[in-house]
């Protein structure tokens, strides 16, 4: 299944969004595997962050994952814009 990892990110100095499109069984193993990966002992153990596909995140955005993982289908119909000619 195509699927699109939205993630935004920044500091005090910075920010921006980095968009990831990647490949996997479906949207819910892809969610299954990661939170079976990073499970509460993990977090125990390593208390500031985890990388999942090239990107780092905290507690909080591990914690709204499920949000930023998208069809490809879902995430174009969020985002397309309709042009105004």
């Amino acid at each position: 299944m195509k699927l699109i990892f939205v993630h935004n990110w920044g500091d005090e100095g910075c920010s921006g969004t980095a968009i990831i499109p990647f490949e996997y069984e479906s949207k819910e193993k892809f969610l299954f595997d990661i939170f079976e990966k990073y499970d509460k002992k993990y977090w125990a153990e390593n208390p500031w962050n985890c990388q999942i596909l090239d990107c780092y995140l905290d507690k909080y955005d591990f914690e709204n994952l499920e949000g930023n993982i998208h069809s490809l289908e879902e995430w174009f119909e969020k985002s397309k814009e309709i042009p105004t000619i």
